[in-house]
């Protein structure tokens, strides 16, 4: 099936796959890059909802603009809870 080629796990190992995450959310999402990339997503959000008319792709532009605002903590989140379950 096409939908099965999406799956990331088909061609990264579980620990390479949180690793993969981790690294972005310590690098790329953080400090003066994410705040820029949710700037502009939230920006582009609005752009496309307001003078385009397409609510769909302002959803998915906020959605993004989420993930890269809470993602962070939440990826923080979950390693200390596995660290105090452990």
């Amino acid at each position: 099936m096409p939908i099965e080629k999406l799956n990331p796990l088909r061609y990264l190992g579980p620990a390479e796959y949180t690793g993969f995450w981790q690294q972005l959310f310590a690098t790329l999402l953080y400090g003066f890059w994410g705040r820029f990339l949710f700037v502009a997503l939230v920006v582009s959000a609005f752009w496309v909802g307001v003078r385009q008319r397409n609510p769909t792709l302002a959803a998915i532009c906020l959605l993004l603009a989420a993930l890269v605002a809470y993602g962070g903590g939440i990826v923080h989140l979950v390693q200390t809870l596995t660290k105090i379950g452990m």
